[in-house]
């Protein structure tokens, strides 16, 4: 039957009422802070805060001198640097001694002293180029000398200072400019070192380099092609021997052994052609073979003949083949290899030509860094000019001047501590506290205030919203507290209880029902003093008579309620004990003619008792005697009880208290009965007078 809808937005009025229902949250932390930043404020001694206010003045320099003059210090800029100057060891000696504690102090004071006297010291902006220079002691006389001592420390310490910047930035350029040219020598240097050892690689060697790359790729070819036709001369010379021998050229008698001089003079031959087919007739390599050839001819000729024959034609040119084929193998072996050095300088070249970017880039960026490390060093000759002649005009009577422009007068009125300011922080600071508390308490809260939470929550009808009933009415009644229904018939309270008693004869007529049962959650919801009013109310609704039953037989006390003495051993419990006693010795009749069976406590286990087969009989019985039956059952969740009485029961009402019971232990107290049992619930102690519809029920008294 619950639902998990969103519940409405939080309003105004709602708001409100919080904080009404609430205000001793809000109240209570107000007061208690209030009181102690009071108590804190009315503690604490009086301070005095003495003021001088200074300015940083400047001279106009010649025209032509207007460049290297710095404007006016901006007092934000220069805060920190007049800081120091204020809180260093010297100036608050000097000042310290000011103070009537340490006038008569000989030396120097502890850094402790120094610091807890710097405490009480404050400097801050107050214009584009004044500031303001405070001091607080608890003597209004004391502050006022001891700002004035330090205002004049002040404005001598920061006009030095001034003119001792100029010469630190003086000394600063200088050695930035020192600095600066060993750094450029000494990327001049390094720009020299990496020419010198890429000097092959630079751009400007790429032209050179292409042309020779290309004589060396002809001259690559050029090997290329005369291995080929060497080769094809080769296996041509080896095809025409291979001929000869086949013929029995060997074989022939012209053959003869030659000597070690005619051997050589045929490798001297073939040296000739070899040399004759790669350079001229006037190359000194091809005159000085054609020497040897000639000294070894005669040498050839000296020598004795041996007894033989002339060889024959073929054989000379087997002869000739054979060294030509030997001149050929020795000029195939010289142009490989020239072949292999010329790729080599080929490779070596192409490496050179492909680095040439990279080295360029190198270049190119070390002489950019050169570049800008000229122009740094003639910005900082410049800088170095432009500070000596702004020390110049500082050492002058042109320049930066720190003066005291209103000095420190007597203070009239304290200025700490702020007492009202206080005393306003800590009735903020409760209030705030007080909301904070007040805004936790809400959300945490899953009661229902309202008829409107109640079925924003829940399917179940609501029957009827008992608003809260004054405790001086009941007073009225005197100790018997009769029901509100015969105490204050007029009153909305009865009214409700009216209504919610017609609601349920209306059930019972309409579906032949006389047992109705009322229980709640927990205790202290009200059910009690529902079920004794609803049985007021049905008496003159009903034909027959109307029996209130107090069922709890742990804690009975409708009698207490209804002010009336409960007859000794006559209790509901008794009638179980002897179901077919008379019914009359067992009920009382109250005020309001409703009649009552008392609650007894069992010796037994009271659970025990209710589920014995003795308790249907007996209310079936009761069933004939009385037209409607209203059941004071005990609370759901603590005991059993009410689950054994709601089987004995023709429908269950339960009762709600606005602002105590929880959603959550309301839903469980419902899931535990059959949904088709249930006729409703009753919202109890609503504060009508704090909701929106407050004047429907002022209109409806004041016209009752």
């Amino acid at each position: 039957m619950a639902t998990t809808g969103p519940e409405n937005s939080i309003s105004i009025f709602e708001l409100l009422e919080a904080l009404r229902r609430r205000k001793a949250y809000v109240i209570v932390p107000a007061l208690l802070l209030t009181l102690g930043f009071g108590l804190y404020a009315y503690t604490q001694p009086s301070l005095y805060r003495a003021t001088a206010r200074l300015a940083a003045e400047q001279t106009a320099p010649p025209d032509y001198l207007k460049h290297v003059v710095a404007p006016a210090p901006n007092m934000q800029d220069h805060l920190w640097t007049l800081r120091e100057i204020l809180f260093s060891p010297a100036v608050l000696q000097e000042a310290a001694k000011q103070t009537r504690k340490y006038r008569q102090t000989s030396g120097n004071l502890p850094p402790q002293v120094l610091d807890t006297f710097k405490r009480d010291i404050d400097i801050k902006l107050d214009g584009e180029r004044t500031f303001q220079l405070s001091y607080e002691s608890r003597d209004r006389y004391e502050a006022m000398n001891v700002a004035n001592k330090l205002a004049e420390i002040l404005a001598e310490q920061a006009s030095m200072k001034h003119e001792q910047e100029n010469e630190e930035t003086e000394s600063v350029i200088t050695s930035q400019i020192e600095a600066l040219r060993k750094h450029l020598q000494e990327q001049a240097k390094q720009l020299e070192t990496y020419k010198s050892q890429v000097a092959h690689a630079l751009p400007e060697q790429v032209d050179n380099n292409l042309r020779v790359a290309n004589e060396l790729q002809f001259l690559y070819q050029d090997r290329t092609a005369k291995i080929a036709d060497e080769e094809a001369r080769r296996t041509a010379i080896q095809k025409q021997i291979q001929d000869l021998e086949a013929k029995g050229v060997l074989d022939g008698p012209g053959i003869y052994e030659k000597t070690p001089a005619e051997t050589k003079l045929d490798e001297l031959r073939i040296t000739q052609r070899e040399l004759e087919t790669r350079y001229t007739p006037n190359h000194p390599d091809v005159v000085k073979i054609k020497r040897q050839i000639q000294e070894t001819e005669n040498a050839v000729a000296a020598q004795p003949k041996k007894g033989r024959s002339e060889p024959s034609p073929t054989y000379l040119k087997y002869v000739e083949l054979k060294s030509e084929l030997e001149g050929i193998g020795q000029r195939l072996q010289a142009y490989r290899q020239d072949q292999k050095d010329t790729a080599a300088k080929i490779a070596s070249l192409s490496g050179l030509i492909e680095s040439t970017p990279q080295h360029e880039r190198v270049i190119g960026d070390m002489k950019r860094e050169y570049t800008v490390g000229e122009q740094q060093f003639r910005v900082l000759l410049d800088k170095q000019l432009d500070a000596k002649l702004a020390r110049g005009l500082a050492s002058s009577e042109t320049g930066f001047s720190f003066s005291i422009i209103e000095r420190a007068s007597v203070p009239l009125t304290p200025y700490s501590p702020q007492r009202a300011r206080l005393l306003l922080m800590g009735l903020g600071a409760g209030l705030g506290l007080g909301f904070v508390l007040t805004f936790v308490l809400e959300q945490n809260d899953t009661t229902f205030g309202t008829v409107d939470d109640l079925q924003s929550f829940t399917t179940l009808p609501v029957l009827g919203t008992v608003p809260t009933i004054d405790k001086i009415k009941r007073r009225r009644s005197g100790p018997s507290r009769h029901p509100i229904v015969l105490v204050e018939p007029n009153s909305v309270a009865a009214e409700q209880f009216r209504l919610i008693a017609l609601k349920i004869r209306q059930q019972c007529e309409a579906g032949n029902l006389k047992v109705v049962m009322i229980t709640s959650s927990a205790g202290t919801e009200g059910k009690s003093l529902t079920a004794i009013n609803l049985a007021a109310a049905l008496v003159s609704t009903v034909q027959g008579k109307v029996l209130l039953v107090d069922a709890d037989m742990r804690r009975p006390r409708l009698n207490e309620y209804l002010g009336i003495a409960a007859p000794a051993g006559k209790g509901l419990h008794n009638l179980l004990l002897n179901p077919a006693d008379n019914i009359d010795k067992y009920v009382q009749k109250a005020k309001g003619d409703f009649y009552v069976l008392s609650g007894s406590i069992p010796s037994s286990n009271p659970v025990a008792v209710l589920s014995s087969p003795k308790m249907r009989p007996v209310f079936d019985r009761l069933r004939q005697e009385f037209a409607i039956i209203i059941i004071d059952a005990p609370p759901t969740l603590p005991v059993a009880d009410s689950h054994i009485l709601s089987g004995l029961s023709d429908k269950v009402v339960f009762v709600i208290r606005a602002r105590q019971t929880p959603r959550e232990l309301f839903q469980h107290a419902l899931d535990s009965f059959d949904a088709s049992n249930v006729l409703g619930a009753v919202l109890n102690d609503v504060d009508y007078q704090r909701t929106r519809y407050a004047y429907a029920y002022d209109y409806y008294k004041k016209t009752a």
